[in-house]
């Protein structure tokens, strides 16, 4: 598939998810110790769980990326709290997570965002009470015209890319998100937007690795990219 117009860079992403198995401890021995700080704030069991598990899958990635260790990376966080590499600004990722699984996508020399979902998060009731918060009065009526069960995944693509793209420039719903409007009816999208005047580059698709239903995904860079592929990784090997 084409990524961009002729001239245009084209960046590098790689994915990874990791499920978390039932009952497997996840250790927080790589992280700093204002992330364990952190860690210990959350009062839910699972939050706390995902949140060690997600620094501990960005640390041992970027980590084997880098060839450093992974305690030696410096996490800091934006000011409206997204994670970011301070020794090395040409990199950057971003976490989602939905139940048991964390997605983390990187890249060099660019912007991203991800957001991932099981294709289950949603009710049709549910999706329906959401949608007119999330989408324009273009993508309602488009989305209106479909049956129960189809416009709920569409709904759910439109969540994901939507999200992406605000994450991907560090506000997420901080920003109405009825203001990015990727393309009704795609589950399997690659596209070029514009968002608050800048270029916008999504890919969005579904994944699943054989133990759930599968989930929605999408990725959100400010350059054109090649179609990533997925790397999947289990707790109990992983760690």
């Amino acid at each position: 598939m084409k990524t961009g117009q002729p001239g245009e860079e084209t960046v590098q992403v790689e994915l990874h998810s990791l499920h978390l198995s039932d009952g497997l401890p996840v250790p927080d021995s790589i992280l700093s110790e204002a992330e364990k700080s952190r860690a210990a704030a959350f009062r839910s069991c699972s939050a706390r769980r995902l949140f060690v598990a997600g620094r501990v899958l960005c640390r041992s990635v970027i980590a084997n990326l880098l060839g450093c260790a992974p305690q030696a990376l410096c996490l800091a966080i934006t000011p409206s709290g997204r994670p970011y590499l301070r020794d090395y600004p040409d990199i950057d990722f971003n976490l989602s997570h939905t139940k048991d699984r964390i997605a983390l996508a990187i890249c060099r020399g660019a912007r991203i965002g991800i957001d991932i979902e099981r294709l289950d998060a949603f009710s049709e009731k549910e999706a329906s009470e959401i949608m007119p918060m999330i989408l324009s009065e273009q993508e309602l009526n488009q989305v209106h015209q479909l049956d129960g069960r189809h416009r709920r995944d569409v709904f759910l693509a439109c969540w994901v890319q939507k999200e992406a793209a605000l994450k991907c420039f560090g506000q997420g719903f901080l920003v109405d998100p009825q203001s990015v409007i990727p393309t009704p009816g795609n589950t399997t999208l690659e596209g070029r937007y514009q968002v608050s005047g800048e270029a916008l580059f999504i890919h969005s698709g579904r994944i699943s690795d054989g133990e759930s239903r599968g989930f929605q995904w999408a990725i959100a860079t400010s350059n054109a990219t090649a179609w990533p592929q997925w790397q999947h990784h289990k707790s109990g090997i992983f760690f």
